[in-house]
């Protein structure tokens, strides 16, 4: 008999923002990062994208596999109707025990949803390549690590956990780096998607918001590789179930 094939993953991505225009011309808009981050993994992936500030919103949840997000400029505690849709929209999903995969953005939205804290970091903007120790392991982090180093560009970040929500990786500047809500819910404050080739003019791009010397350290950690690909490993084996 033919060993049975699994139909291939098919995920919706949540579009939160894109890049500016003058940024574009690099690596495209944030649904083409992921894409592209995806096909090196799995290039059978199907892929869905939903601009969700501009009222895009899914009709048939069951036909995904699970959600992605991407980063924003807005904050999860904005005032502002797609977020407030989108809060309800994580609850949705949590209460059906749907996954999710949040990045940035979504990661601080899985805490701020389900009761956590996502405030401004007392400590500012934390940017450039990062490393976190992994503090809990779960069945599809393979392969394994201890650690992980992934870009990030943030400046609100999950202060604390929302009920029944654990610590998967951390570090000083960013202890609740990575974050689960059961089964079906994680969040990762760092970027997969995101290049060097990108965020170095990305960072270049807020020189008067970060200043100078943080601009410059950033970009100087962007010479280590980073492991994009082993998070977007990750995510594929977390839906894959």
């Amino acid at each position: 008999m033919p060993e049975h094939v699994s139909p291939p993953l098919r995920l919706g991505l949540l579009r939160c923002d894109d890049p500016a225009p003058e940024l574009r011309s690099i690596c495209g808009t944030y649904s083409d990062m992921f894409a592209g981050v995806i096909a090196r993994v799995d290039p059978n992936v199907q892929m869905d994208t939903f601009s969700i500030p501009d009222g895009e919103w899914p009709d048939d949840l069951d036909v995904y596999d699970g959600w992605m997000t991407t980063g924003t400029r807005a904050s999860v505690y904005d005032d502002v109707p797609w977020i407030a849709r989108f809060v309800d929209f994580v609850r949705q999903l949590h209460a059906e025990r749907r996954k999710m995969f949040g990045v940035c953005f979504g990661h601080q939205m899985i805490a701020h949803a389900l009761g956590g804290t996502v405030q401004r970091a007392p400590h500012g903007w934390t940017v450039g390549a990062n490393v976190w120790k992994l503090h809990e392991h779960r069945s599809w982090m393979d392969p394994p690590s201890d650690e992980i180093r992934l870009i990030h560009s943030h400046q609100d970040q999950v202060l604390s956990l929302p009920p029944d929500g654990v610590v998967l990786a951390g570090a000083d500047r960013c202890p609740i780096a990575m974050l689960a809500v059961g089964e079906h819910l994680v969040g990762l404050q760092g970027h997969p998607e995101f290049q060097p080739e990108f965020v170095g003019p990305l960072y270049e791009s807020r020189t008067e918001l970060l200043g100078a010397e943080t601009v410059a350290e950033a970009k100087a950690s962007l010479a280590t590789p980073c492991n994009q690909e082993l998070a977007a490993t990750w995510m594929l084996r977390f839906f894959a179930g």
